[in-house]
């Protein structure tokens, strides 16, 4: 029997208004709990403690994510990075609701105990967790266009939450399954569910940004060039991140899981002590807001910063091999900052960051290939129309530069055919 007018648009309204409202509060305040409990208080007790003694616990945090993964989760991975791509595209797909809590004990583990890694892809996972669990409200009649349309919901809201970004959150669950298309369609529950669960974050602990403008840059030659030279190198700087990430992984696909939490635990170590005596703080802990905040605290020496790029880029990918359980969505922003603000200092350019942020959504846009997402994170910044413009087209000069490749090895090229079954994936 067909569906009257009055009763689709009955259905519009719960599918992709009420439900996805629902969702994003709820994811909100569970990402609120984990940012202000974990990388808060944790990392900042830790961070606490006398000498070199919080390096010291980069072993047990990978170590712990191990066991997490292999004995509460039960899980092949304990990374929830890929988890959303890949429930995205298999058809008829669930979340694997007994896994969430300990994939998020995996990640609590990583992030609390000084791994170089955020929350980011977990939040993703809550919020497609709860649109799972709303979705199988008994009498929910769920198609697969419906089952796709909350899973992006979700994963909208929690990297709204997390990035302190409704317009990058709405566009990341349409964006990110795809290298090179995005799922239009699904923008109504995306928006609405990232919205409310920004605004449920910012209402419990307040937002917090990667990179912060300070006042309006000069816009004379030398700051296009800046530009120019901010786009080409987060394009390349990307790109050789994703090669070594994959590369790593390759490596680390052949050890046991035990062996890469030693063995990259061990050098997280080193990188945590380096990056300490270098900046006076510890840049590798977290996903990245520590490290950008001594890197606009006051003017750096650009040999001093170019250094602590590579100690923080380093430990992002060391944790990757050790098998944390975070995400890099933040740390890819994070190191896009740097090469920003290295670009700005070396030219004298730009005293307002405004390059360091040009740098965060070039590396993140280009890394996993969400340029329309970090050009509406850009937009936020409230810039003006020329210089927002500038910070888009350095997106596209970045995308170009980072050819084919992601961090991501679950997305696909673009969508398959109306009629088509759509791409098999495996679950993380």
């Amino acid at each position: 029997m067909h569906q009257t007018p009055r009763a689709t648009t009955a259905t519009q309204i719960v599918f992709q208004l009420l439900i996805p409202a629902i969702v994003g509060v709820l994811t909100g305040a569970c990402v609120a709990c984990l940012v202000k409990g974990v990388e808060a208080l944790a990392i900042n007790r830790l961070s606490s403690l006398p000498g070199v003694i919080p390096a010291l616990f980069a072993p047990l945090a990978l170590l712990l994510t191990c066991w997490a993964a292999r004995y509460v989760a039960r899980a092949e991975k304990p990374s929830t990075s890929e988890l959303y791509i890949s429930l995205y595209h298999q058809r008829d797909a669930h979340v694997p609701l007994p896994q969430v809590p300990g994939r998020v004990l995996a990640t609590t583990a990583t992030v609390g105990l000084g791994g170089s890694q955020g929350f980011e892809s977990t939040s993703a996972l809550v919020g497609a967790t709860w649109s799972e669990l709303l979705g199988r409200v008994p009498g929910m009649r769920i198609t697969e266009s419906t089952r796709r349309s909350l899973l992006a919901s979700g994963a909208s809201a929690g990297i709204a939450a997390v990035f302190s970004s409704p317009a990058a959150g709405a566009l990341y669950g349409m964006e990110v399954p795809y290298k090179r298309d995005v799922d239009a369609l699904q923008l109504v529950p995306c928006a609405v569910a990232a919205f409310c669960s920004y605004a449920m974050r910012t209402w419990l602990i307040g937002e917090e940004r990667i990179v912060t403008v300070q006042g309006m840059p000069t816009i004379d030659g030398m700051f296009l060039l800046g530009a120019l030279l901010v786009a080409i190198a987060c394009g390349l700087g990307a790109r050789l991140f994703a090669m070594a990430e994959h590369a790593l992984q390759a490596i680390g696909s052949r050890q046991t899981r035990v062996r890469r939490a030693i063995l990259g635990g061990s050098v997280l170590i080193l990188l945590a002590i380096a990056g300490h005596a270098l900046c006076g703080t510890w840049i590798t802990f977290g996903s990245g807001y520590i490290a950008t905040g001594w890197l606009h605290h006051q003017p750096r020496m650009i040999d001093v910063m170019a250094l602590a790029f590579l100690v923080r880029a380093s430990g992002n990918l060391v944790t990757v091999y050790g098998g944390g359980g975070g995400g890099v969505f933040t740390s890819l922003a994070c190191n896009g900052a740097f090469l920003g603000e290295i670009v700005a200092r070396s030219l004298q350019c730009d005293n307002t960051h405004t390059l360091a942020l040009f740098g965060a959504v070039c590396f993140l846009g280009a890394g996993y290939r969400l340029p329309l997402a970090c050009m509406l994170f850009l937009a936020e910044a409230g810039l003006g129309p020329l210089i927002t413009g500038l910070g888009i087209t350095a997106v596209a000069i970045a995308m170009v530069f980072m050819g084919n490749e992601s961090v991501s090895d679950a997305q696909i090229d673009s969508r398959p055919a109306p009629n088509a079954e759509g791409p098999s994936a495996s679950h993380a």
